[in-house]
Formats: C-alpha cells, structure tokens, sequence
C-alpha cells in the first residue's frame, strides 16, 4: 500500500516545496524564538540559586523552585497541546508567551522562597504551554521526514545556544548586578518573541469541536503532586518531613498510586484523551517515552546541583560556575546539529540513539567521582562528555516517535513525549533534591564538632550556601569549613548514584527500541519496526508525513 497524505490533519501545511521559501524560514524563526524562552530559563537560574538561597534562606526549598516550575509545565503540556489542536498553534503560543513573562516578572521580584515556588509555578504555566505546542509547529512546517529530520536537530541545537547562553549570562547578572535580573532578562526575548509570532507564523485553523480532558488532566496532575509531595518530605525529621514508613508518605505514595489508575481508566474511556493509550500499542513509542522520561531525570536532576557544587564546594563565582556549564552547551550544540545532518542524509535512527546513552552513562559516572579536591577543569571534561551523549539522543526521540505514528496522532504523541520528559524532569529534581538535602544534613549533624557550636553557627551550618556570605564564612573556623564543603560533596555524590542507575536504565531502552530508518534525498527507507510492533503506518514507507 502507498501512504497517502492526510489532508484532513489539523494546520496541515500544504507545501510540496522542495526547499524552505523565505515564509517558512521566517515562520521557523518566530518559533525558535518562542522555544529560546523556556530553553535559556532552563540553564540561567541555575548559577544563581545558591545566592538565591542565601539571599532568602531556605534550603529545604532549594529543589522547589525548580520542581514547581517543572510541575506545572508538566501539567500544562497535554492540555495546551489539545488547545493547540483545538484553536490553532499561534493564539496558544501568543498565549504562552505572556504567562511566562509574568510569572518571569514576579520571580523577579519575590519576597521570599514560598512566594519565589509560587510564582515560578506560574511561569511553568506558560513554558509547558510553550513546549507542547513548538516541536508540533515544526513538524507542520516540514512534514517530509528528511526535511524535518534536518531542521529538527537544528531546532533542537537552540537548547544548546541557550545553555551556552544561560549558565555565562545567568552567573554574570549574579556577581555584577542582581540575582533578579535572571527572570527580569525574559522581557526583552519574550518581547522579540510575541512580534515574531504575529508577524509570521501561519494562522493554522484548529478542530473547534474537540474537547479536553480535564478529569485526566486533574488525576494525573494530582498523582504527580501526591509523589513528589512523598519523594521530598520522605525520610526526614519534624518539621521538615516524614519518616518513610509514616502514615503521611505512605498515604501519598498511596493516593499517587490510585490516581494514576483512575487516570489510565479515564484515559481508555474518553473521547479526547490528555495521551492516547493506543499509541503506547507501539514498542518505539513505549520506550522512547521511557527513554524520554529517564533522559529528563538525568539532565535536570543531575545538572541541578553543579552550580551548588562549584560555588560552595570549589570556592568558585556564579560567573565560573556558569562558564564550567558552558563547554556542555557547545557539546549539545554540536552534536545535535550533527545528530539532524546525520539522519537527514544516512537515515538511521537507533545507531546515534544507542551511542548518546552510552556516553551518558559515561558521564554520569565520572560525576561520581568528583570530591572536595576535584579541579574545576574535571567538571569541565564531564561537562562536555555529557553534553555529546545528550545531544547525540535528544533530536532522534522525537524523530522516532513522530515516523511511528499516524499523521492524526502526532500532535498528540509529540505533546505525550515531552510530557515524559518533563515529568521525568520534575521527578529527576525532586528525588534527587531530597536525597541532596536529607543527605547534607544527616552528614552534617553527624560530624565531629558540629553538635557544640553555638545556635547561630549551628544554624548557618545546616544550610551550605551560607558559605557564600562572607560575613558567615568569616565566623566559621577552617576545620568547620572544610566539613560543611565535604558534607556537600557527600551528599551530591548519592545524588549522582542515583543519577548513574537511571542512565543504565535509558541505555538498555535504547538497545531495545526496534530499529528503523527514515527516507532520504538518496535512499529509499525501510522500516524494522513495522514488523516488531504493528505501529499504524510503520508498516508503510515512511517518506509520507501522514500514515493511514
């Protein structure tokens, strides 16, 4: 059977232009510079959280402000997508933009850490709205696999320019002007953004008379709550938390556990699912969507703590710590742009899948190995060893999910891909977060010394980047000192560990995704998956945009 293309999906575009006219390209940069909002957001607030602590005092909440960020982002991905599928891809964007601003201008300007988790709640809003609707856009303006493929890993390279970005401009605003200025930067880009997209982004008509999920939307939101809820008050003392066999964490992992039941059984009974259960019948879409979640985990959970690391730790600046996160930007720069060219003109999927996760693991290891005396060019080599493992996996996820699914279903399972990723994300944060946090203080308060200081040193010496005011320092003897940096050291390392299982876990996905290829200028494609997993239009060439 020859595919046929869909004619009927929504904001479909029509072009059989071989080459990319001046609309489209322009069209494509009003959506980078959609997606270099939430990219640069990613990475510029991580140099600065350690004074953003200190500044206003609450280490408990360091995971926080960014699992409250990832949250609600997660939440929002199934059903800005469905409004995008619903009213256009434009409106929802312009939409986006705006929320995301604001919650930029009042992270800004937070009192104190309660209210900084709440508004970067809101600005989450804004950037879940934003990612489950940009990677769609592109893939309606380009439906042609190779084409895509191409433009897609350079796409992608803008997380990667943004992480170049970010971590340098984010330690900068922090040793020279404000830490506030982090979120205040957004305005500018966001305002660059919203003429972009008025001015050149197609009006695509939506499907007015779909409907959203909003029982799967509330249940899986609410289990997600529930887990991270367990995850970061689990085994601590009063006030901080739980014991992990109290009745508290055992009734939130519970109640996580019954809302994602309720939530599959809404999902295989509506007539709009949040994510269509019938796309997991493909083996390339279950494990990517593993791999995705796991990928999340790593990359935020892991990369978290550096700046704390390298500040606290290493006695280094914001502006250091966010250069020593550079080389690993210019790593995932390169190779996905070099992971797009290769698919664009090879056609292979898995071989650069299976080689990205390798490295990863790879890296994620020697991160373990870090101490008190590691040199900050030893985070540098892991950096960049990372980010090639990173940029060789992240553009073929999305690749291999869109070339397994019928043209009816990709917004729908590109929306479901980065709704893993992101709350693998959250989760990555959180978990990793309490096991920092819990870890600190348990080796803290078990070290030589520590039990006889006065209450204010006590005090100050249970939270780590109070070593950064000079002031504390300066009150502290050097022995303490040193313990504090090596309590530190300690607990991120059983972060790391916890890190380097997941990685293992990604690689042996990767070995397990069936193999496919996509057509390109030169070959005809052939597909393995088709006959491993019975994916709707897998079975057919895959050099059409839509599957029947």
């Amino acid at each position: 059977m020859s595919p046929r293309i869909d004619k009927g999906a929504p904001g479909a575009l029509k072009t059989k232009q071989p080459s990319e006219n001046k609309t489209t390209l322009l069209a494509l940069w009003a959506i980078i510079m959609s997606m270099l909002l939430t990219a640069l957001d990613q990475t510029i607030v991580n140099p600065a959280m350690p004074r953003i602590v200190e500044e206003l005092q609450g280490f408990s909440l360091f995971a926080w402000v960014s699992t409250a960020y990832l949250l609600t982002s997660t939440a929002t991905i199934p059903i800005a997508g469905k409004l995008g599928d619903m009213f256009g891809r434009k409106p929802v964007l312009l939409i986006s933009v705006v929320l995301f601003l604001l919650g930029s201008l009042l992270s800004g300007a937070a009192p104190s850490m309660v209210w900084l988790v709440i508004f970067r709640g809101i600005q989450g809003i804004g950037a879940g709205a934003l990612q489950a609707n940009v990677f769609t856009s592109i893939a309606e303006l380009f439906p042609e696999p190779a084409r895509r493929a191409r433009w897609q890993g350079v796409v992608a390279a803008v997380f990667g320019v943004s992480s170049v970005i970010g971590p340098a401009l984010g330690g900068f605003i922090t040793d020279n002007l404000d830490w506030r200025w982090v979120f205040y930067v957004n305005v500018p880009v966001g305002a660059l953004a919203i003429v972009a997209l008025v001015l050149y982004l197609p009006s695509n008509k939506g499907v007015g008379e779909r409907k959203i999920d909003w029982w799967g939307a509330t249940t899986i939101t609410g289990a997600v709550v529930s887990l991270l809820l367990a995850l970061t008050w689990g085994g601590q003392e009063p006030p901080r938390g739980y014991a992990w066999t109290s009745p508290q964490i055992l009734g939130l992992l519970a109640v996580s556990v019954i809302l994602t039941g309720l939530f599959i059984w809404i999902e295989s009974r509506v007539a709009e699912p949040i994510i269509p259960l019938h796309l997991f019948k493909s083996a390339t879409v279950r494990l990517i969507s593993m791999i995705t979640f796991s990928m999340g985990v790593i990359m935020m959970g892991a990369l978290y703590f550096i700046p704390l690391y390298v500040q606290v730790v290493q006695g280094q600046s914001a502006s250091s710590s966010g250069a020593i996160m550079t080389p690993l930007a210019i790593a995932l720069v390169i190779t996905n742009i070099l992971t797009g060219q290769f698919v664009s003109s090879k056609g292979a999927l898995k071989p650069p899948m299976i080689a990205g996760a390798a490295i990863t693991v790879l890296s994620v290891g020697l991160l373990t190995l870090l101490n008190v005396s590691s040199q900050p060019w030893e985070v540098t080599l892991y950096m960049i060893i990372m980010g090639l493992g990173l940029g060789l996996i992240m553009p073929i996820t999305t690749i291999a999910v869109q070339e397994s699914v019928a043209r009816r279903d990709l917004g729908s399972s590109i929306s479901s891909v980065q709704f893993f990723r992101s709350i693998g994300s959250t989760i990555g944060v959180a978990l990793i977060g309490t096991v920092v946090t819990n870890s600190y203080i348990s080796n803290i308060n078990a070290a030589p010394g520590v039990a006889s200081l006065p209450a204010p040193l006590l005090t100050n010496v249970q939270e780590p980047q109070n070593l950064l005011n000079p002031q504390v320092a300066a009150s502290l003897p050097v022995e303490m000192i040193d313990t504090v940096r090596g309590a530190l050291t300690n607990a991120v390392n059983g972060g790391y560990l916890m890190a380097l299982a997941v990685s293992f876990v990604a690689l042996a996905m990767t070995l397990a995704v069936p193999s496919m290829r996509i057509q390109t200028s030169n070959r005809k494609k052939t597909s393995h998956a088709a006959a491993e997993d019975g994916t709707p239009g897998a079975a057919q060439s895959m050099s059409s945009p839509s599957h029947d």
